[in-house]
């Protein structure tokens, strides 16, 4: 028989990129269970999620944060001055709600906050998924002013955790698909930290032919589709994915398609449509296909499914992404960072090729070698047996208790 499991307040501000997806898995992986277990759970989101889960209101509770609130937050720019208002509109909820947990969706912003004796001496038990662990050995070190910064940044990460730790009701920290990473934080801080398997839903498949998905989404039949896909942040590495195609010859560049999906980052669309707009003019044989704006499940599934290549060669990211459940679900190859989490999945898996991030060279290399193959494909079957997405909600939601 299931332990029934404690009241719990599970917290996310953001909406962009992956952070809808995971909430997604969660709210339905508690829709199957008996209303005695769902109703101990209750999300609070920022309002913009309402559309998402309006249908879901029935059976699963929601706490929106409106949109004064999460004006106030962010006109905070001190991100420990906002993590400081966000832990205190959560006092005040964890007293509403009466909670007895708290699981922090993205909780390395709140690592200052846990600390704090106030917030430990709430009574209340912590965890959370942290997105970006230090891995020494997957940050730059090509040049002195790297490696100062590289060891800077150890220094900061470890006081940073050492600091957070200090929170004897922080029950568990959680790694996306980085069990060598847990292994190693585990050995240096101590056990309280776990792998969780990214999700990846398996069941949700398009069933709408190619022929017409490209159709809808203006993409010319018999190009080779190089996708680019997601958050359009810095951290795609977009500029340089598109240096890149100077080193291709012009026949290889008449064969690409780029299909660019994704919401840009504020702050940062300037420099991507600048970056598009030039490419664009410099080599008028590539076809550029660009649809900026969120995309939900469904669209993603069909932007995968059109696609021939997904693109994913990071910079200064090193944790993992869905991107990869997705290709694999799709039988599609990737080009990814060599580091990082994503660069062992994908050479462990046979997911694609693994190439230096910051080298145009590197990236035009893997776009060639994908070019003289006839129909590029991967066999995702055992990533996708090891990344289910019940394991993710399981252990996420249900304490070891």
């Amino acid at each position: 028989m299931m332990q029934l499991p404690v009241r719990t307040l599970i917290y996310d501000r953001d909406i962009s990129g992956h952070h809808l997806d995971y909430l997604q898995f969660l709210v339905e992986y508690l829709k199957k269970m008996p209303e005695e277990v769902r109703s101990q759970f209750v999300f609070v989101l920022h309002e913009g999620a309402r559309d998402r889960f309006r249908a879901d209101e029935a059976l699963v509770q929601f706490h929106y944060i409106d949109s004064e609130q999460l004006s106030s937050f962010l006109a905070l720019t001190s991100v420990l001055r906002r993590a400081a208002a966000e832990m205190r509109y959560l006092t005040e909820l964890i007293h509403k709600y009466k909670v007895e947990r708290l699981i922090f969706m993205h909780i390395d912003a709140f690592q200052y906050e846990l600390g704090r004796t106030s917030i430990s001496n709430l009574g209340v038990k912590f965890s959370g998924l942290l997105f970006l662990p230090f891995r020494k050995y997957y940050e730059d070190d090509s040049t002195l002013t790297d490696k100062l910064r590289r060891e800077w940044r150890g220094w900061r990460k470890g006081w940073q955790m050492r600091w957070m730790l200090r929170n004897p009701q922080l029950e568990r920290i959680f790694f996306l698909n980085d069990k060598q990473g847990v292994e190693e934080y585990n050995v240096r801080f101590g056990p309280r930290f776990e792998h969780l398997p990214d999700p990846i839903d398996v069941a949700q498949i398009t069933t709408t032919s190619v022929v017409d998905l490209k159709r809808k989404y203006g993409v010319a039949e018999g190009r080779r589709i190089f996708l680019i896909y997601g958050h359009l942040s810095a951290r795609k590495n977009v500029p340089t994915i598109l240096a890149a195609l100077q080193r291709l010859t012009h026949k290889e560049r008449s064969q690409l398609t780029i299909l660019i999906c994704g919401e840009p980052e504020k702050g940062y669309d300037t420099t991507l449509f600048a970056a598009i707009n030039e490419a664009e003019k410099k080599y008028p044989e590539v076809l550029f296909v660009k649809h900026f704006y969120f995309f939900a499940p469904a669209a993603t599934n069909e932007v995968f499914k059109i696609a021939d290549i997904v693109l994913v060669p990071y910079i200064n990211f090193f944790s993992s992404s869905n991107i990869l459940g997705l290709a694999a679900k799709y039988s599609k190859p990737l080009i990814a960072s060599k580091l990082g989490v994503m660069g062992v999945l994908v050479s462990q898996y046979q997911l694609g090729i693994t190439v230096a991030p910051h080298r145009a060279e590197a990236i035009a290399d893997a776009m060639s070698n994908y070019l003289l193959q006839k129909n590029p494909v991967i066999d995702g079957s055992k990533y996708l047996q090891d990344y289910r997405s019940e394991v993710f909600c399981q252990k996420l939601l249900f304490s070891k208790e």
